[in-house]
């Protein structure tokens, strides 16, 4: 009678001992399938920051253009805000390339990287990295030019001064 009662007590006890061997197994499938995830949405964080800060730099780049009254102003602005870009921090893009335009009527920037992309399938499918390129463009309104306009009408209709 008593061998009965230690054979039950070994089947309970492996019952359970097969059940910590399953956790095992689960985890040793969720726990780099989890990493893996949390690594893709770090390294797409870091694509959409960098993606964001180069849009907000193009904007600024052409909007600081348009804002000087001459051509000369347009241009130095433009130059110095071109080299204040290369100084930026991003967090993965390469090889920045800024590129920017003044001309009479409108003023545009362009910024174009590369973020590397890590790992040998996405490497397959992306050549190793993905293009980031922004751009904005704005029109030069001379407002130097339109305040003249508005005070000789202004006066033409005899309400200036």
């Amino acid at each position: 009678m008593q061998s009965m009662g230690k054979r039950k007590h070994r089947e309970e006890k492996g019952g359970q001992d097969a059940w910590k061997g399953s956790y095992t197994v689960e985890a040793a499938v969720i726990l780099p399938l989890t990493a893996l995830i949390l690594a893709a949405v770090i390294l797409a964080a870091f694509y959409i920051h960098d993606r964001s800060c180069m849009q907000g730099m193009a904007c600024e780049i052409a909007s600081a253009g348009s804002n000087c009254i001459t051509q000369e102003q347009r241009t130095k602005r433009v130059a110095q805000l071109r080299q204040e870009v290369k100084q930026q921090r991003f967090l993965g893009s390469r090889n920045l390339a800024t590129s920017a335009s003044s001309g009479k009527t409108e003023v545009n920037a362009k910024l174009e990287a590369s973020y590397p992309i890590p790992g040998m399938v996405a490497r397959f499918f992306t050549k190793g990295s993905l293009p980031v390129e922004c751009s904005w463009k704005t029109k030069d309104i001379e407002p130097a030019k339109t305040i003249w306009q508005i005070r000789g009408v202004a006066s033409i209709l005899g309400g200036g001064t």
